[in-house]
């Protein structure tokens, strides 16, 4: 019995790793890479709609979708940790009979909430790296018409339009990984409080 009462007093730590500023500050500048690489393939796209057509392409540097896959790596990887620690807590608690303890309910619906909160910031970033390569490609193709042109600008428009929706879902996916910590840590208490009574 002891053994499970250790195994489960390790959980609330590996909790405070998936919320720790470390881990959080990595997480966090990896999103700040990510937007400002998009947010330069907006500005370049702009001044090339208003005419500035000796600037460098867009198409020349790496897609941006290399830096918002990289951040969906770096969730990923605190998902898992974060799930991990929720199995073992859950497998403990059955020993341990604490899932009778009234602060068990609060603990899974705060556990839910993390996951629910991580996986739809999963799900944003895989369609913001959808439509950083869309609109990588849409600049590809700009590239094969002569600028200015009717053909050039619509491709240019929609470079532009796919960038800055690359952006606005970067960002959605930004604040339900902040709720996710925001869970997490009170995932972390409620775990403290049960093994602590």
């Amino acid at each position: 019995m002891e053994e499970w009462r250790e195994l489960a007093r390790s959980v609330p730590g590996t909790l405070l790793l998936v919320v720790d500023g470390t881990t959080t500050r990595r997480l966090l500048a990896s999103f700040d890479r990510t937007h400002g690489r998009l947010q330069r393939v907006v500005n370049l796209a702009v001044c090339l709609r208003s005419g500035d057509t000796d600037l460098g392409r867009p198409s020349a540097e790496p897609c941006p979708s290399v830096n918002v896959e990289e951040t969906c790596c770096e969730l990923d990887r605190l998902t898992a940790l974060h799930g991990a620690a929720g199995r073992v807590f859950i497998i403990c608690a059955m020993f341990l009979g604490h899932r009778a303890d009234p602060l068990w309910e609060s603990w899974e619906v705060h556990r839910a909430a993390a996951l629910d909160h991580a996986a739809e910031a999963q799900h944003l970033l895989r369609s913001a790296a959808t439509h950083a390569r869309a609109a990588r490609a849409a600049d590809r193709m700009a590239d094969s018409f002569d600028r200015p042109s009717p053909a050039w600008d619509a491709w240019v428009a929609a470079s532009l339009s796919h960038a800055r929706r690359t952006i606005w879902v970067e960002m959605r996916a930004l604040a339900a990984v902040c709720r996710m910590c925001d869970a997490v840590a009170l995932e972390f208490f409620d775990a403290w409080m049960i093994l602590n009574r």
